[in-house]
């Protein structure tokens, strides 16, 4: 079994080579390394040429900057392994990353492997990034498996988490939106309901570095409550035209109801719109949604300490 690895680089000659090295140094072999230049100004384009100038299995290819999603979608056009990993360039895997899901899909060769990973921050190891998925070891159709979780804790987006089946990608058209932040949140969900057959993991095998002058951390604050908010509008659309029941679907638009608060909340600029509101209003129907909906709308001075209260009493986290 052969895995491509979709490596997306920008400026990051700080951190690429302990991102590049992780992959060199895999116990299982049998990979090629999908490196993409999106446009590096700095010391990262000749850090990426090393490693395909030393090893056949690393191909650089350059483009001119248009993104993380761009980038990625360059990868995917790429593509010609059973199964495709994606691994940011300022990370870095653990060393028996592939052999431990080489062996896993030997096994049970679904169509979506998920794992686990570490949040790094300052070189530390401070926390796992999932700490409350349902579905150890239990492999489910990928409606089961996002509808199932949801309905509990929530899903995680990344998709550096997890290992697809390339074809479930190409055959489904299955890009990220370019120009876009919050991409993994429209493009995962859509992943799930292509999905014959996913599978969770609980082993830290990826490491998330946090590192200052990151997207997440540069992001404007408006552009990203922007691209959240149409994020969402998208996915309401799409759950309603997949033909679930009605009790499907509110479990998944509750979700969205909570997470439309959120970005109202956090972002001060761009707040609510009374577009979003009937967005928040439309979609709380479980007693999770409508108790967030009501504290945010009726006392919004004192929603982040309620809102914990209520997590801690209902078990949410």
């Amino acid at each position: 079994m052969k895995f491509d690895l979709i490596v997306p680089i920008f400026n990051i000659q700080e951190h690429l080579d302990a991102c590049l090295s992780s992959i060199f140094r895999q116990t299982y072999r049998n990979f090629r390394a999908i490196m993409i230049d999106d446009g590096s100004t700095d010391g990262s384009s000749l850090i990426a040429q090393s490693y395909a100038d030393k090893d056949a299995r690393f191909e650089y290819y350059r483009k001119q900057n248009g993104g993380l999603s761009d980038a990625r979608n360059f990868g995917l056009e790429k593509l010609m392994a059973e199964y495709v990993l994606f691994i940011d360039g300022d990370d870095y895997i653990e060393l028996d990353l592939l052999e431990v899901v080489y062996q896993e899909l030997l096994h049970n060769p679904v169509d979506v492997l998920e794992f686990n990973g570490w949040i790094v921050e300052n070189g530390v190891r401070n926390r796992c990034v999932n700490t409350f998925y349902i579905d150890k070891g239990i492999i489910k159709s990928g409606r089961d498996y996002i509808l199932d979780n949801v309905k509990s804790r929530g899903i995680m987006v990344p998709v550096w988490l997890k290992a697809v089946r390339s074809k479930v990608l190409l055959q489904n058209h299955l890009y990220f939106a370019v120009g876009k932040l919050h991409e993994d949140e429209l493009w995962t969900p859509k992943l799930y309901f292509m999905a014959d057959s996913v599978k969770y993991i609980d082993r830290c095998l990826y490491n998330y570095v946090q590192r200052e002058g990151s997207i997440t951390h540069q992001a404007d604050r408006d552009k990203s409550a922007r691209d959240a908010k149409e994020i969402y509008y998208q996915l309401e659309k799409y759950y309603r035209g997949l033909g679930l029941t009605r009790s499907q679907r509110n479990i998944l638009t509750s979700c969205l109801s909570i997470q439309m608060i959120e970005v109202c909340r956090r972002s001060k600029r761009e707040g609510m719109t009374p577009r979003d509101k009937e967005f928040i209003i439309r979609n709380a129907k479980g007693i999770r949604s409508v108790g967030n909906m009501l504290l945010f709308l009726v006392l919004p001075k004192h929603y982040e300490l309620l809102s914990r209260v209520v997590k801690d009493v209902l078990g949410y986290h």
